[in-house]
């Protein structure tokens, strides 16, 4: 009865390490038909998949050589056409405007000291002629031009008149005395009907080094600018003054 049963238990045993070393040789890929030579090894999948992508690398390349061959028979774009540059205008020229008087009839007369008050009397403007007038303040607007004249009676007093192109007349009153070498004039704020004030100024005129009289003029407004002039003799009629 012993006898038999260990019989038993070394045949279980048996049969066990059998199973075992079955499913290892399976796990290996090394089955029992393998080992005898009636079954070849299978392609591992992961084999399989670096094929696939292979194909696909090949099918890339081939698409990738394809649209360089299109993109090198396409035409080539022409060069722009540069833009044309603009011409210069030509200046304007500047037309003489009717409302004022186009010539001085008086003989041309530079200012001087003079050793008389009287000998003042008349109009004088400034040798460059009608000025471009500008706002008194940082803007510097163009206001447009006028004829500025110092018009004197003899006794040293009259009026400073800044006439515009379109017939706006500033007036404010003016005086002159004259000082050991040097003549003093001042003029007080000219009001304007239509543009902005003209700013009230101090005229020194004095004999330079070239022995030519010299007026400096400084304004006494927002600016206060100061301007180097000449001034020239001018008839009454030419600014308009009947003092």
């Amino acid at each position: 009865m012993r006898r038999g049963l260990n019989i038993f238990l070394w045949s279980a045993f048996g049969i066990l390490i059998s199973i075992g070393a079955y499913a290892a040789l399976n796990a290996c890929d090394l089955g029992i038909r393998p080992l005898f030579g009636s079954s070849a090894c299978q392609v591992p999948e992961a084999k399989a998949a670096l094929e696939t992508e292979r194909a696909r690398e090949v099918q890339l390349q081939s698409r990738i050589h394809a649209a360089e061959i299109h993109f090198a028979l396409l035409p080539a774009c022409p060069k722009p056409v540069p833009l044309p540059q603009p011409q210069p205008q030509p200046l304007p020229v500047k037309v003489p405007d009717p409302k004022l008087p186009v010539a001085n009839p008086a003989p041309v007369q530079t200012l001087e000291v003079p050793k008389k008050i009287e000998d003042l009397k008349g109009c004088w403007q400034s040798a460059h002629g009608d000025i471009d007038m500008a706002s008194d303040d940082a803007e510097r607007k163009p206001l447009g031009q006028a004829r500025i004249c110092f018009c004197f009676r003899s006794n040293g007093r009259g009026q400073v008149q800044v006439r515009f192109t379109d017939g706006d007349t500033c007036r404010a009153d003016l005086f002159a005395r004259i000082l050991p070498g040097q003549l003093f004039m001042h003029h007080e704020r000219a009001s304007c009907r239509r543009h902005p004030f003209y700013v009230a100024a101090d005229i020194r005129c004095g004999n330079s080094q070239s022995e030519q009289t010299e007026c400096e003029i400084q304004n006494l407004g927002e600016i206060r600018d100061k301007i180097t002039e000449q001034f020239k003799h001018v008839s009454d009629e030419y600014c308009g003054w009947n003092g």
